[in-house]
């Protein structure tokens, strides 16, 4: 007879939801810190990594319970991928944190203390170029920035395979503030 199991209720389960407002049950939620975010985080980490992702704590605002976080992804500006991340882990701070979760906000990756550029540099598209260089030649492909305009405008020479400027042309207008990827030879 394997008819009795599974009925059995734990005894929290029943005063720790009718308790109003009482955090001190077992389980209680743990303490919103960034030491605790971050640990919470690194049960869901593997299956972001997984994934081509990774996340990691911006700040916590201990006032308002809002936790900061910064979504890296294979493809972190793939609506699709960051919005199940985001999810799945908003899931796992509530349980970890009860109430006093508020919001969970994701931020850009690159805050520097020097704030965001706010127009278009050089930087930026080199450093897409850069991380896709190795991938380029790879595939024969030789690229040069002719000019970059900060209203969004890049310049670019390039020879190669067809293919390899149409998935750099993509990467690029990508890039924040890109508007326009024209190709000189």
């Amino acid at each position: 007879g394997e008819s009795g199991t599974g009925e059995v209720v734990s005894p929290f389960e029943n005063s720790a939801a009718s308790s109003t407002g009482n955090d001190d049950v077992d389980g209680a939620p743990l303490e919103l810190s960034p030491q605790n975010v971050d640990k919470v985080l690194d049960e869901v980490r593997p299956y972001l990594v997984a994934d081509g992702g990774n996340v990691s704590v911006s700040k916590v605002d201990t006032d308002t319970g809002n936790v900061y976080l910064v979504l890296e992804g294979a493809c972190g500006s793939c609506a699709s991928s960051t919005v199940t991340m985001k999810m799945g882990i908003e899931r796992v701070l509530k349980e970890n944190f009860g109430s006093s979760l508020g919001e969970v906000v994701q931020v850009e990756p690159e805050v520097d203390e020097g704030g965001k550029p706010t127009e278009l540099t050089v930087e930026a598209v080199q450093g897409e170029i850069d991380r896709m260089a190795a991938a380029i030649s790879a595939m024969g492909g030789v690229v040069r920035i002719v000019n970059v305009d900060p209203i969004g405008v890049v310049e670019i020479e390039f020879r190669g395979p067809n293919k390899v400027k149409q998935g750099l042309e993509l990467a690029l207008l990508d890039v924040e503030y890109v508007k326009h990827v024209k190709f000189v030879s």
